[in-house]
């Protein structure tokens, strides 16, 4: 069966599937690595091809792995490619316009970021392909191991439009009783930036998970603080 094309600034591509990525997820260590044998997709591609390429890798990450990143992270990319490719056609994309559809496409619920401000350093190359062939090599790693955690269940509780903590899913009956916790650090912030206190200063009595915007949290349920009665109380 022949394999469908799809033509991407007058160069012909094939059409990926998510069998055209492998996945390998290191949960303990909060690294994902993703190779591949395609072409990764430009910015400047046309509308289609954009579309389809990365509901395929989002699909091939969603399936192979189960954690999520919940802080920053860096990300290495490495483009195999034909140098006469790279240098002497006009046809292929800057490897900075290579990345952001990537990591848009593994970012939401079913990826393995919240956001992709949590990109806090990028290394990006393209070499000449070995044996292996043409294609691209993705590492993600958390700059800590314990900021990748189980994303089944994960939702958000929010005290104000720039400030929502993530509730890990599984915690049941104890979710109010966190938030409480969540809804005393706050408060105890607000007070003491009442009082005078600098603002770096108040802030270390606050969790010290990673707070989110509402407006970074997109297709993820998010639920007011005011829905969370006090157990305490």
């Amino acid at each position: 069966m022949a394999t469908p094309l799809c033509e991407t600034s007058g160069v012909i591509e094939p059409v990926v599937s998510a069998a055209d990525f492998v996945v390998h997820e290191y949960y303990d260590q909060g690294k994902i690595v993703i190779r591949s044998a395609a072409s990764p997709v430009s910015l400047q591609a046309n509308t289609v091809r954009k579309k389809q390429f990365r509901a395929a890798f989002g699909a091939a990450v969603q399936e192979a792995t189960r954690g999520i990143f919940t802080h920053d992270v860096e990300v290495t990319l490495v483009w195999l490619i034909e140098e006469a490719r790279r240098y002497q056609t006009h046809l292929v994309a800057d490897l900075d316009n290579v990345l952001k559809p990537l990591l848009d496409a593994i970012t939401g619920p079913g990826g393995v970021f919240i956001d992709d401000n949590q990109v806090q350093s990028i290394r990006a190359s393209w070499m000449t392909p070995g044996a292996g062939g043409p294609g691209f090599e993705l590492t993600i790693e958390a700059l800590m191991g314990d900021d990748y955690v189980e994303r089944a269940g994960l939702s958000f509780v929010e005290f104000s439009a720039d400030r929502c903590y993530m509730l890990h899913g599984g915690l049941g009956p104890w979710e109010a009783r966190v938030v409480a916790q969540f809804r005393r650090m706050v408060a105890a912030y607000h007070s003491e930036l009442a009082m005078g206190f600098a603002e770096d200063v108040a802030r270390m009595i606050l969790p010290i998970a990673r707070p989110f915007p509402r407006a970074r949290l997109g297709r993820f349920r998010v639920r007011h603080e005011s829905e969370f009665p006090d157990p305490d109380s």
